[in-house]
């Protein structure tokens, strides 16, 4: 479906406008995205509305896409099945709300945040096959990451002093999502080299 869309949006823009084969797949890969995006939120939107919780979905979704867009790490390789773990994550993370929260102190949660937060500090960004980055671009994700983890530092302070523990949470649970992809891709990778040695 999402094909489908791409292939009219860049007939149309081809009729206006002259573009060469490689114009053409910066148009396609971009409307993909976009249309991905679009879609993602339809979905975290119904989420959140089925189950009563639209603010911390909202939350996890404005903490985690900046984070993950500069850490990188594992990323599905077909655009439904990232729109399926994307949204069964989302539904973890609901779940998990309603079922774990009450056995979890601030405390605790803060402990687990910080852990998690200096995993992602020593290790992102991560690079992937699908996602190359040069030297130059690693410097420029470090402080950028450095700089959105301490925006979080200073949200987490402000919600878990406000005792907003949903929220919270939700930091919590971003964090352990995002070094829980990182620490699939290195380990990807790991196996891959691996497997290169064996075959020479």
């Amino acid at each position: 479906m999402i094909q489908m869309i791409v292939n009219v949006l860049v007939n149309k823009q081809s009729q206006h406008y002259t573009m060469t084969d490689e114009d053409e797949k910066i148009y396609r890969y971009g409307y993909i995205l976009l249309c991905e995006v679009i879609l993602n939120v339809v979905i975290a939107l119904a989420i959140g509305i089925g189950f009563s919780k639209i603010k911390e979905v909202m939350f996890f979704l404005g903490m985690y896409i900046p984070l993950r867009s500069f850490c990188g790490g594992w990323h599905a390789d077909k655009i439904w099945k990232c729109t399926l773990i994307s949204n069964a994550i989302l539904l973890l993370q609901v779940y998990s709300l309603e079922k774990l929260l009450r056995y979890l102190s601030i405390r605790v949660m803060l402990l687990i945040f910080f852990l998690n937060m200096m995993c992602a500090f020593l290790l992102a960004p991560v690079e992937t096959e699908m996602k190359k980055i040069s030297h130059e671009e690693k410097q420029t994700y470090r402080k950028k990451i450095r700089l959105i983890l301490l925006l979080h530092l200073i949200i987490i302070l402000i919600i878990a002093l406000s005792n907003i523990n949903e929220f919270v949470f939700s930091m919590m649970f971003v964090y352990i999502i995002q070094n829980t992809m990182l620490l699939l891709e290195i380990v990807k990778q790991r196996n891959k080299k691996v497997t290169v040695k064996r075959e020479i």
